[in-house]
């Protein structure tokens, strides 16, 4: 995906946000935003979103010293996720559609985005699982891929959604090899090692890392265990935005999973803002 002229304001706020996020003063926060926008003047056509995240998140945390902005929120929304551990799975068991919605429940953990939301309520997210509607539902094709497939690569997203994502793998474990991708290096609120170890991720997948401090992921640039791992895989599943952003040209067939939360990304999807996608990509 092409980056869209909202990503300049957008991942201008993201900056402002972050530098607010590390305490700082008014002329220190004129001082980033100028550095943001003088890359910007130079931004591609051929960028992507992603990058131009990348891009605010870098400036910022070089500037501010600081590699990990979001640390505390991050601890916070693992710990509220795990609270609600237990009505999640629930959920699944009182379901008259266990594997949906345990997929609902994955998908709905996507709104815990620090770039789109300064906070995120507890109720909001049990809002969004329960009446969220679909934008694109590629139902039949991923029930018969998902039941099909040995081996799995799910690629994660933020922290405190990655303990929504443990419920949805949980729902799956069958007989299958996991393997589970987060972020090497701290940016925004993507989640790390740390975070998926907190969730229970490492209890049924082999945890992995982008090699990266970026938003999405790049495979061609990825630690080589990742790009043996993509390769074996029967069944990828790409979690939010960013990964969508930097996966949706890609060749390969796999799924994306996400909330299209912005203008840009639901009018590239062709749905709704607001909408859940579950997505095949037949590239």
């Amino acid at each position: 995906m092409k980056a869209q002229p909202e990503c300049f304001s957008c991942n201008i706020r993201q900056a402002l946000e972050a530098v607010e996020n590390a305490g700082k003063d008014k002329k220190f926060t004129w001082q980033v935003l100028q550095r943001v926008c003088k890359e910007y003047s130079q931004a591609d056509l051929n960028w992507t979103p992603a990058f131009m995240t990348t891009v605010a998140h870098r400036i910022t945390q070089e500037m501010v010293g600081i590699q990990d902005i979001f640390y505390e929120e991050k601890r916070y929304y693992n710990r509220m996720a795990l609270e609600l551990y237990p009505q999640l799975k629930e959920y699944v068991e009182k379901s008259n559609n266990r594997l949906e919605t345990a997929l609902r429940i994955a998908i709905a953990g996507n709104i815990i985005d620090l770039g789109v939301y300064k906070e995120v309520e507890v109720n909001e997210i049990l809002y969004q699982i329960e009446h969220s509607p679909w934008g694109i539902y590629d139902w039949e094709d991923f029930q018969t891929d998902l039941h099909s497939s040995k081996i799995l690569l799910y690629i994660g997203d933020n922290a405190g959604e990655v303990v929504f994502d443990r419920v949805f793998l949980e729902e799956i474990n069958q007989g299958k090899q996991f393997y589970f991708i987060v972020k090497e290096k701290p940016i925004s609120n993507d989640a790390l090692r740390e975070d998926a170890i907190e969730a229970g991720i490492d209890k049924i997948a082999t945890i992995l890392t982008t090699g990266q401090g970026e938003i999405g992921i790049d495979i061609e640039r990825a630690p080589q265990e990742v790009r043996e791992v993509w390769r074996k895989a029967d069944c990828i599943l790409s979690k939010g935005q960013g990964n969508f952003e930097t996966l949706s040209d890609r060749p390969e067939s796999l799924y994306f999973l996400l909330k299209a939360k912005c203008k840009a990304v639901s009018r590239e999807l062709g749905v709704e803002q607001g909408a859940l996608v579950l997505k095949k990509n037949h590239k």
